[in-house]
């Protein structure tokens, strides 16, 4: 039998469903018969009929290939596994509910207005029930939401699965060839239970499924041997403990969801959107062959605009062999999603859409091996971004983040991409809305290792979902950037075998609190300001040599390298950049030098043109072994920020001297009171720094530009990238610097961030007639300098200058309660 669907209207589809998933705004077809909309919600009828009784259907079974519409106000129980649908809705009122029994429902659609049930939260289903949708229709649009769908419109969807162990680790390393894993605990699997068990290398591609033969206490038996070696070890340094050991999660559960079989090469997998005033409590499920390949809005499971779904969750489930992302959170606040397994997807895996979801609780999760976009597998990124696809992908702060493993990830494990306000839907009433100023939620215990980038919290995007650099400075009233700060304290994050960094960070007010960062490239940058790492353990290498691959060049000890193609890329610790930043209570060890590479506990950001600030700062370092403490690889061509590489030792627990600058700079570090430590690259020097900076206010190209200290010793700026008017360095105060443009300007704006008022700096320039000096001209533009002589210059106190022979001589003098100076040098036309 076959009846009309209860459609909604097509322009409130529209409405919900254009630019979902893609942060673009989209446009469905309307069509001339666009059904009605379905009527409210009605109460579900407690008296079941049976699906194998004729009467519940008029006298007639439905058939093969058959659209059924379940009877209005009825529950029906399904007592048989029916032949296969063409589709099947289940109106307002009404309800389908599995019987106890093994049981297949097979259908090209499911549509869910009233309640589709397997099993319950009090009383789990125990047997086995799949739901298989088909696509021997091609082409469909089920009420807007595409082909092979199981759409819960203003319903509920209730499927509680057996609880399982959902994942553990192991307890032992498995090494390559191995046919047995032993586990840290004991798990409830079963003989054909497929499982995932992640990377514990660079390369996330050592994920690998695996399928139990049997289980006996702790020891799991595989039905074949493993192709890579899986390690597992726990060592205790400084009071931390670094846990490296690979994740086994389960696969298998008593109820799935699936696509049927073609949908491995066609890349149209199953997915299930819940809308409207919908509810869904899926546990113990399994969705398998899920997601379609490059298509927005069709993801395996998909919260959609729900508003605050409390009574909602996704908890104890598995997701695989997803062709587009994992679970997706859109408009949706207050969603439980914890416990979940998920393998084997590609872009984005959970995915937190617009910026305006907030209050969801993501614990426990374990989410491996996420691929970006493979464009030989016919692949393409929904999203610019996913061509660095993250296994959490958060676009709000204010949600709870915990306890979850990214584990394999071609990209990002944990990224904080957060745009200025809401995209997509959420921008109609997202103006009120400033993710890069909301309070932090909490991130605690995550773990990210075998990937690119543990944690990024930086790379927001725009509208088009192009992402740029951010900066996330949350405050009180996100509303008023003038409000008080509330820092963010990232805690407890693990991050190890990660290619980039184990965690970068861009803002303001952040900290990484007890986190332990291993085995990567570079452990942690902040692009930041007052913000830093604390109370962490930072290890270089540890005993995880890793498997490499047969073409990757390999480090010392046929160990893998987090840059194969870069091998002798100096392995970091903490980098400095930007700043004020600082690294402070932190234990270091295993950065040792080789024949293959550098290393150190501490560095800069290599290749670097932009502005430092030298009172970033590191103190109370407990360094656990004999490792390298400091290396600054000679500066790259045209990189400014790498010729004024500066810190301060503030205790002396990285030079052994209290107070002492640990320098790279051509102008600093041949200074009398200097000591070159030719193993840093770098000299420790008494004194106070400061950060220069001069620029062309007409925009000129005025570079590059010549600075000369006391001793003759220069060096040559080549400015910001692409720019040639802005220019910065590191200079020591008390000292003075000759500087010289290549080219003219009218109008030139230079100064300096020091430490403290009273800080001086000494500068001579060469200059043309008699030019007006000011201090902070656009300000107060009667902040006129008073000149003098070149002799009285020595003695004057505050801000001044002279002219002689052909030079301008400077004092800049910080004042007040400010840690800047800056001097206008204009022409009459320009600054009269």
């Amino acid at each position: 039998m076959s009846t009309r669907l209860p459609l909604l209207a097509t322009s409130l589809l529209t409405l919900l469903l254009a630019g979902c998933g893609g942060n673009t705004p989209a446009t469905l077809p309307t069509t001339p018969d666009s059904p009605p909309a379905s009527p409210a919600p009605a109460p579900v009828a407690t008296a079941s009929l049976r699906w194998s009784d004729v009467s519940t259907w008029g006298g007639a079974l439905p058939v093969a290939g058959q659209k059924v519409t379940l009877p209005a106000g009825e529950r029906v129980l399904l007592d048989v596994s029916p032949p296969a649908l063409a589709g099947l809705t289940i109106p307002p009122g009404s309800a389908l509910e599995f019987a106890r029994q093994d049981l297949t429902l097979k259908s090209e659609w499911i549509m869910v207005h009233g309640e589709l049930r397997v099993g319950s939260e009090t009383e789990p289903f125990a047997q086995h029930a799949e739901i298989v949708l088909t696509d021997t229709v091609p082409g469909e649009n089920v009420m807007g939401m595409g082909d092979r769908v199981l759409g819960v419109m203003d319903g509920t969807l209730e499927l509680h699965g057996q609880s399982r162990l959902a994942w553990t680790r192991l307890a032992q390393t498995a090494p390559a060839g191995s046919t047995s894993l032993n586990l840290e605990r004991a798990p409830d699997w079963v003989p054909g239970d497929a499982l995932t068990l992640a990377s514990t290398d660079f390369n996330p591609s050592q994920t690998e499924q695996v399928t139990v033969q049997r289980v006996s206490g702790t020891q799991v038996t595989l039905s074949a041997p493993l192709k890579y070696g899986h390690w597992a070890e726990t060592t205790t340094l400084g009071g931390f403990e670094l846990n490296e050991r690979a994740e086994v999660g389960l696969l298998t559960h008593n109820i799935r969801v699936s696509a049927s079989d073609e949908a491995a090469s066609s890349g149209l997998g199953a997915h299930t959107m819940i809308m409207g005033t919908a509810q869904a409590r899926i546990e113990g499920t399994e969705f398998l062959r899920v997601g379609q390949r490059n298509a927005l809005r069709r993801y395996p499971v998909h919260f959609h605009q729900l508003g605050s779904v409390g009574s909602s969750y996704f908890r104890g489930n598995s997701l695989h062999d997803s062709f587009n992302r994992c679970l997706v959170i859109h408009g949706t606040r207050d969603l439980a999603v914890q416990n979940n397994v998920t393998y084997n997807s590609v872009g984005h895996c959970l995915f937190l859409e617009d910026g305006d979801e907030t209050g969801n609780r993501l614990e426990g999760n374990l989410v491996t091996l996420v691929r970006r976009p493979n464009s030989k597998l016919g692949e393409t990124p929904l999203l610019p971004s996913d061509k660095r696809a993250a296994a959490f992908w958060i676009t709000n702060p204010a949600n709870t983040v915990k306890g979850n493993v990214a584990a394999g990830v071609e990209g990002v494990g944990f990224w904080y991409a957060l745009p200025e306000h809401p995209t997509g839907l959420g921008a109609a009433n997202g103006a009120g809305t400033w993710p890069r100023r909301t309070p932090l939620g909490t991130f605690d215990g995550n773990i990210a290792h075998s990937g690119d980038r543990g944690l990024d919290v930086d790379n927001g995007p725009d509208a088009d979902g192009v992402t740029h650099a951010t900066s996330y400075d949350p405050v009180s009233m996100p509303a008023d950037p003038k409000s008080a700060a509330v820092p963010a304290d990232f805690t407890g994050f693990l991050a190890y075998k990660q290619r980039d960094h184990g965690a970068w960070l861009r803002g303001e007010n952040l900290s990484l609190s007890g986190a332990r960062l291993a085995d990567n490239g570079v452990g942690v940058t902040f692009a930041a300001h007052q913000s830093g790492l604390h109370q962490a353990l930072l290890v270089g290498e540890t005993a995880n040599v890793g498997s490499p691959e047969s073409w990757e060049v390999r480090g010392e000890g046929g160990r893998s390298l987090p840059r194969p193609w870069d091998a002798d890329f100096p392995v970091r610790g903490f980098q400095f950049y930007d700043g004020l930043v600082q690294i402070d209570n932190v234990a270091l060890a295993g950065f040792v030098p080789n024949a293959v590479r550098q290393a150190s506990g501490v560095g800069y950001l290599t290749e670097n043109a932009f502005a430092l600030n030298p009172q970033n700062q590191a103190r109370a370092l407990h360094w656990l072994d004999s490792s390298a403490r400091v290396y600054f690889p000679a500066a790259a061509a045209n990189k400014d920020g790498d010729l004024a590489a500066t810190f301060l030792d503030t205790d002396g627990s990285v030079t052994g001297q209290a107070g002492r600058s640990v320098t790279a700079s051509p102008l600093l570090k041949d200074a009398p009171d200097c000591v070159v430590s030719p193993a840093w690259n770098a000299s420790v020097c008494a004194g106070q720094y400061a950060r220069f900076w001069l620029e062309d206010v007409t925009g000129g190209r005025i570079g590059p530009v010549s600075v000369q200290n006391p001793r003759g010793s220069r060096l040559s700026l080549s400015g910001v990238p692409d720019q040639q008017k802005h220019f910065t360095t590191t200079v020591r105060l008390g000292e003075g610097y000759t500087v010289a443009p290549a080219g003219t300007s009218g109008h030139l704006r230079l100064g300096i961030l020091g430490r403290q008022p009273g800080d001086v700096l000494r500068l001579s320039l060469p200059i043309s007639g008699d030019p007006a000096l000011y201090r902070d001209w656009w300000i107060d533009e009667r902040n006129r300098l008073k000149k003098v002589t070149l002799s009285a210059l020595e003695t004057t106190t505050g801000d001044s200058y002279a002219l002689e022979g052909g030079l301008l001589h400077l004092k800049l003098v910080v004042k007040g309660g400010a840690q800047a100076a800056t001097l206008d040098i204009c022409s009459a036309a320009l600054c009269p």
